[in-house]
């Protein structure tokens, strides 16, 4: 599997060196997620008896901000607030079952955007696309092979290296993977069969009870696994209007972080929300409100040029749809607005310096 955050192509008709990790390169202090995920950690220890202001202690929230629907908090923050989790939790609770009691409404509209979606796969591709409404804590990658579907879970480079915090935050995100997956197709739902890195914990019986499955540890990696015919199907709310109205509201979110991180952030965004058709300079200028000479002298004094930023997100895009779903080259060349699949094959060699055939199964 290839590494978003550290893969480097090189533009050959530019000579400029392309950082796939630019486009998500979010600094630790920088205030730009929702405060979803913190909150069913406070209401939990709060029920135990440990106040709010425990559990956010030395991270800069406020309780407060618990309630505010708008507010913003860094990485930063988040890694604190899941710090002072783990050590206030009574015999090291675990957070796999707090992941698992998620509800879709814990996400807000990005929620209601997964449940009412045509389908599951497409659901998943609008997670992937909006992720960052999400406050993600863990790098995620949904493989296809044959009947059978993976969610692989790995540690982002920037969280802690201790065991402890490690585990947390797998079980975390493993158990909200269960609980998104049940929300938007029934409880019917279930994993084929879970697989986690580290060793069993102590009392590691609750695994099976949550997930209903076989569960291994000490895996060369952690894994979820499912039938892939679940990603064909309608998610329980699907709806065609409501999607359209909260998917355009989550743009808007999303913009709004692109907006507080400098030009080339807000392009970015609003150019991964324009698949197949990419705008031009010109017209990108004006849905900024800027005169074209402004915009073009704005990403020039932020070191890069604006071929640069669409080509960094074509790429972004062609790498994710390779490693994280099985949409064929067609589909992708047309999502991505080349004329032709064969066009679509030479830019993504021109820059990767392999095929696209290479590159997905490498």
């Amino acid at each position: 599997m290839q590494k978003l955050s550290a893969f480097v192509f090189r533009d050959v008709d530019h000579e400029e060196v392309i950082r796939v990790g630019e486009l998500e390169n979010i600094g630790l202090s920088e205030r730009v997620y929702p405060v979803y995920k913190i909150i069913p950690l406070t209401k939990h220890l709060e029920f135990l008896g440990i106040s709010q202001a425990e559990t956010l202690a030395g991270s800069g929230i406020s309780p407060a901000a618990l309630d505010d629907p708008y507010a913003l908090i860094s990485r930063c923050q988040i890694l604190t607030v899941f710090e002072n989790f783990v050590r206030l939790s009574p015999n090291h609770l675990s957070a796999l079952p707090l992941g698992a009691a998620f509800q879709l409404t814990d996400y807000g509209l990005y929620g209601y955007a997964l449940l009412s979606s045509a389908t599951v796969r497409s659901a998943i591709e609008f997670a992937l696309t909006y992720r960052e409404l999400a406050t993600p804590i863990v790098e995620l990658n949904l493989v296809e092979s044959g009947d059978e579907a993976a969610w692989i879970i790995a540690s982002l480079p920037e969280n802690p290296a201790n065991a402890a915090m490690q585990r947390f935050m797998v079980e975390y995100q493993s158990g909200i993977m269960l609980a998104l997956h049940k929300c938007v197709s029934g409880d019917e739902f279930k994993f084929r069969s879970v697989q986690f890195s580290y060793p069993a914990p102590a009392g590691a019986s609750h695994y099976h009870a949550v997930f209903g499955c076989p569960v291994t540890f000490d895996a060369p990696s952690t894994e979820l696994r499912f039938e892939t015919a679940w990603l064909a199907q309608a998610p329980l709310g699907a709806n065609t209007l409501t999607y359209q109205v909260v998917e355009k509201n989550c743009r808007e979110m999303l913009e709004r972080i692109g907006s507080a991180r400098g030009t080339i952030g807000e392009i970015s965004r609003r150019l991964l929300l324009q698949t197949g058709h990419f705008v031009k300079l010109d017209e990108m200028a004006g849905q900024l409100g800027l005169h074209p000479r402004t915009l073009r002298r704005n990403i020039h004094n932020e070191g890069s040029s604006y071929q640069t930023i669409l080509d960094q997100v074509r790429f972004k895009l062609a790498v994710t749809y390779l490693t994280r779903t099985g949409m064929t080259h067609e589909a992708i060349a047309e999502r991505l607005g080349f004329s032709d699949t064969s066009s679509f094959r030479r830019a993504f060699k021109r820059w990767a310096k392999q095929s696209p055939n290479s590159f997905r199964n490498s």
